[in-house]
């Protein structure tokens, strides 16, 4: 039973690390491929989403939650969509650090 259970745990590695390795790398992504490709592949939105809690969650406090700020997921889109036409250089990781240094501005 154990060697069956490992052989299922393997196998799903196999299968999934790979889409996991192109799911953390989206942040690497520089603007240009935001532009082009953000609204057609949900992985980029949802990489954003995700990093934009994790950074809340590390650097916030409860008195200061800066995603309080944000009434959707739309507005976070709208922001990365423009901020990555003026900065096709830049990456999607730096856009992200660059909206929340925006939403601890009183």
């Amino acid at each position: 039973m154990k060697n069956k259970l490992f052989l299922i745990l393997m196998l799903n590695c196999c299968f999934c690390l790979p889409a996991f390795s192109q799911v953390t790398n989206i942040g690497n992504s520089d603007c240009g491929e935001w532009v082009a490709t953000s609204k057609t592949n949900p992985a980029m939105r949802a990489w954003l989403l995700g990093f934009m809690s994790g950074v809340n969650a590390g650097l916030s406090n409860p008195k200061n939650d800066r995603l309080s700020k944000i009434n959707s997921a739309a507005q976070i889109f709208l922001w990365m969509d423009n901020y990555c036409a003026k900065n096709p250089l830049k990456s999607v990781h730096e856009g992200g650090n660059e909206l929340f240094r925006e939403l601890g501005k009183n």
